[in-house]
């Protein structure tokens, strides 16, 4: 960190620069005229995206695990990831479940190929981990977790898609244990030894995951019927 700035307000400054095209996305998406309609298939994204979260917090550990005798780095991330591999677990099964209460049946949305943008955010992070180093999924963890949905954000989605609320079940928790996921993540990005070289990877990693979720927010966008509802 520099002489007055700690870790993650360093990250948060840059992001606040770089990570433009995501809030704007975003802004497009909530104010479309068509929200209702499109918001199953931002389920369906959300989904995809989730399935991975554990896989890769597992890749993860498991390159840290083999580089933590010889890098303090990687002994300080394996507890951390290993943790939140844990809080993560099943919920990828529970989006499933809450796509089946909004009429989307999980064998439709699993046999749903993602789009590039989906792989590209996701496949980006396995190649830092196995690259160059783990430390890398902090920046695409700090972008995912670091705008939780309100109570208020998730009442409106329900009234305008007219789905019913088991379908934004999961929705619902990620925006109650998110701010404490991001909270607890800047308290270790800021005990962390790091170095110039992890810090710029830390926040490239931000970057790409908020321009590729950008693209995927935006491909709903362009979609005139989502075409996970036909």
């Amino acid at each position: 960190m520099d002489a007055t700035r700690s870790h993650s307000q360093v990250l948060q400054a840059r992001m606040d620069i770089t990570c433009g095209s995501l809030h704007r996305a975003f802004r497009r998406f909530w104010s479309d005229p068509d929200l209702g309609v499109r918001l199953p298939a931002s389920l369906v994204l959300l989904h995809q995206i989730v399935r991975a979260s554990v896989p890769l917090l597992h890749t993860s550990c498991m390159v840290a695990g083999e580089r933590a005798a010889a890098d303090p780095l990687c002994r300080e991330l394996l507890p951390y990831l290993s943790r939140h591999a844990e809080e993560e677990r099943h919920h990828d099964e529970w989006l499933l479940e809450d796509l089946e209460a909004a009429g989307i049946p999980d064998a439709k949305v699993v046999a749903l190929v993602p789009p590039p943008a989906v792989a590209s955010l996701v496949g980006a992070q396995y190649y830092w981990i196995h690259h160059h180093h783990p430390v890398a999924m902090l920046g695409y963890m700090r972008v995912l977790e670091g705008n939780p949905p309100s109570p208020e954000h998730i009442d409106r989605l329900e009234q305008v898609s007219g789905l019913p609320a088991r379908a934004f079940r999961t929705y619902r928790l990620h925006g109650e244990l998110d701010p404490h996921h991001r909270d607890d993540m800047d308290r270790f990005l800021d005990s962390l030894p790091l170095s110039r070289t992890t810090g710029e990877l830390i926040w490239l990693s931000a970057a790409h995951t908020a321009r590729t979720l950008a693209q995927c927010i935006e491909q709903i966008l362009r979609v005139s019927v989502p075409s996970v509802t036909s």
